[in-house]
């Protein structure tokens, strides 16, 4: 009795068993429900064209799979697709249980080629000064700028910049000139576009620098055409070469001293320019001075040293001090070596030496406005600027929609070469030569200041007693802009 007792009691426990692993096979224990653990992309954001990758991983479920044609994949794994427009991918996870979904979305931007289409189509039209006809170039950076890239406008004072931005998203960056070739401040525009066309544009005065460098497609004097958006005019490259001058014979026995500055640095715009004008100046004044005279170059990041140039001349006993500058500038102001210096400060420097009689010629944007500060002090004479205090100053321009510079053999900046054109042709003539003297003599000047006031208003045709009647100034021709003059014994012009 007792053997079979115990059979008995194991059967039992087998039937138990085995129904209880039936009742859990008929859905009687609840299963567990899929489990997308992760379903990224990346990146999230593309141009069309490019791709991106899906990946994922799934627990628990019978089937997975992903919608936009993907169809049936692996628990676990990861896929390349190049959606064509903004696309979400939902992925799904299947078990007796029920279903579990997941979504992540692909941003697919305009790209390149539709940001320029925003840009030409929609921004140009709506700016007045493309509206009305006058001279404009519109630059791209040639790819885009990703999210905390920083844009801020290269001012040369130490005030704060009108531009500055952080990026937040990835933008494509275009560069608005509407003054193409000025020797800077004035108007250009920072135009930026995102990836689905929306388009932000921002004012400026100078070129930008992008993470503290400006881009090359903005130093280039005449820009590559794959980096031109749009534009009215078709930059040239100038023909001129640079002429070495026969010394001169001058009456002038003066201790003379010729500070000629090129402010550019090379990583700025039209420095090739700045350079051509620079060495046009040298070679000018080497030839001019005679032998008690001495004429100092400053070049870049030297230009800063051009007061302590001036106070070195004066502890040399020069009597007549010439400052020639080549620079970007602004009203008041002037770029040299990467920084700015104002009007003020030239005055106060020349206002410190009341025995020196000096001479002021300036080609930079604006630059008329320095007359105001310097016409004040007795001891300038003359002051020579490429334009007016509210115009810009200009590169070497030999043509415009088939108007052509009556000197396209001169090099440097339009006003200067025009300048240094007219000065030659007079000391090239003993004649010419000996009516500046006589002028000089009459005003009780020194022969270097008439004659620079004089070939001020001869390159702009209007000194037909020394046989300049043709304007050299193509910029002036053009009525770009309009060169000043200030002479102590002249009524201001």
């Amino acid at each position: 009795m007792k053997n079979i007792f115990k059979e008995k009691k194991f059967s039992i426990l087998f039937l138990v068993l085995a129904f209880s692993m039936l009742l859990y096979a008929c859905g009687g224990v609840t299963p567990t429900s899929p489990t997308i653990s992760s379903f990224s992309a990346n990146p999230t954001s593309i141009t069309e064209g490019d791709s991106s990758t899906l990946s994922w991983t799934v627990t628990d479920a019978t089937t997975v799979s992903i919608n936009q044609g993907i169809g049936t994949v692996d628990p676990s794994g990861s896929i390349s697709v190049s959606p064509t427009s903004t696309t979400t991918f939902i992925l799904t996870a299947t078990s007796s249980a029920g279903t579990t979904t997941a979504t992540v979305t692909i941003t697919v931007g305009s790209g390149m080629e539709e940001a320029i289409k925003v840009v030409v189509e929609e921004v140009l039209p709506e700016i007045p000064e493309v509206q009305s006809g006058d001279p404009y170039v519109c630059l791209k950076l040639p790819s885009s700028l990703l999210p905390g890239t920083v844009i801020e406008e290269d001012t040369p004072f130490f005030t704060k910049a009108s531009v500055e931005i952080t990026l937040e998203e990835e933008l494509y960056f275009f560069y608005l000139d509407l003054e193409p070739l000025a020797l800077y401040e004035h108007p250009v525009k920072y135009i930026l576009v995102d990836n689905d066309g929306n388009h932000n544009e921002y004012v400026a005065n100078w070129w930008p620098k992008i993470n503290n460098k400006i881009p090359d497609i903005i130093t280039k004097e005449i820009p590559e055409e794959e980096d031109i958006v749009a534009a009215n005019i078709t930059l040239k490259k100038p023909i001129g070469s640079m002429i070495e001058y026969q010394p001169f014979k001058i009456p002038s026995q003066w201790r003379e001293g010729f500070i000629v500055v090129q402010g550019l640095m090379p990583a700025e715009k039209l420095f090739g320019c700045a350079n051509d004008t620079y060495l046009n100046a040298v070679n000018f004044f080497n030839a001019y001075k005679n032998s008690f005279s001495r004429v100092e170059g400053l070049v870049q990041s030297q230009a800063t040293q051009v007061f302590d140039t001036i106070d070195d001349m004066a502890d040399e006993d020069r009597g007549i001090i010439t400052i020639f500058i080549i620079a970007h500038g602004g009203t008041n102001s002037v770029k040299l070596g990467g920084y700015g210096y104002y009007a003020s400060q030239f005055r106060n420097k020349m206002a410190e030496h009341p025995d020196i009689v000096f001479n002021f010629i300036l080609g930079s944007c604006h630059s008329g406005s320095f007359i105001d500060d310097l016409s004040t002090l007795d001891n300038v004479c003359v002051v020579e600027t490429a334009c007016s205090s509210d115009e810009s100053a200009y590169g070497d321009v030999d043509e415009w929609y088939g108007s052509y510079d009556y000197n396209p053999s001169d090099v440097g900046s339009g006003w200067t070469s025009s300048l240094i054109e007219a000065m030659v042709t007079i000391t090239q003539d003993s004649g010419k030569m000996n009516s500046i003297q006589t002028w000089a003599s009459n005003d009780e000047v020194p022969v270097t200041c008439m004659l620079i006031y004089q070939a001020g208003y001869g390159a702009l045709g209007y000194q037909a007693g020394l046989g300049l009647t043709h304007n050299l100034d193509f910029e002036n021709v053009m009525g770009w802009s309009t060169p000043n003059h200030y002479y102590c014994r002249e009524v201001l012009y």
